[in-house]
This record gives C-alpha cells, structure tokens and sequence, in this order.
C-alpha cells in the first residue's frame, strides 16, 4: 500500500469516527461551515464502514487461525516449511484474501490492492 494511500485512509476514517462523536454543537457548526445536510455526517460514516464492512469477523476468523495453531502443539505451524504446507497458513491466506477483494470491491479502482494479488513489496 502506497503511503499517501495509507494516510489518505486514515485520515477518512478518523475524520468520520471524530465527526459522529462530536458534540451536538460542533456537528452543527460542521455543517454550517461545510454548507452540507446534516445527513452527510452518516453519509460520510457509511463510505468508511463499506470500505472496512465485515472486515472485523474476517479479522477475528484470521486470529482464531492463528490461535488454534499455537494450541496445537503436535506440529510445528512456524517454520518455514509449515507455511506452504500447513492447513491453518492456507486458511488464513484464504480469508486474509477475502478481506482484500471486498475492500477492492467496496473502494473501486482507487483501492490500492486493485491489481492484488501483487508481490508482497508492492502491498507493504
């Protein structure tokens, strides 16, 4: 991910999340100021929940992968090896892969994991 990418979607986000849990006063002032129904303020969550909607249960599928894998102490999960042939690595590229494609889907071309899959040093 290209750092101005990063930036730029950091910024949305923490923009919206500052903006739903301003005052009623400071959410007045905003659209005053911005000249803009005050409709814009979900509208403006909303863009940034498409982009991360239904990433927290992928995210938390991912851990439970790894946590089970750790558990699991009758086979060696971290070594180099493990990582082309263990289950649990395949199912974490899986839905690690899924969080990708509906971020790409929901963001459109400007999604800086358009052309994903992309060698590893292009996506970091």
């Amino acid at each position: 991910m290209d750092e101005g990418d990063a930036a730029r979607r950091v910024k949305l986000v923490r923009e919206a999340l500052v903006l739903v849990a301003a005052s009623a006063e400071e959410q007045e002032e905003w659209v005053r100021r911005t000249g803009v129904g005050v409709d814009e303020i979900a509208l403006m969550f909303d863009d940034v929940w498409r982009l991360g909607e239904g990433l927290v249960p992928r995210l938390q599928a991912i851990d439970a992968v790894f946590s089970g894998m750790t558990a699991d102490r009758t086979v060696d999960h971290w070594s180099v090896s493990a990582l082309a042939e263990d289950e649990g690595w395949e199912r974490a590229r899986v839905l690690a892969r899924e969080i990708l494609g509906r971020w790409r889907a929901s963001a459109g071309p400007s999604c800086p994991f358009a052309q994903f899959p992309a060698p590893l040093g292009k996506l970091i």
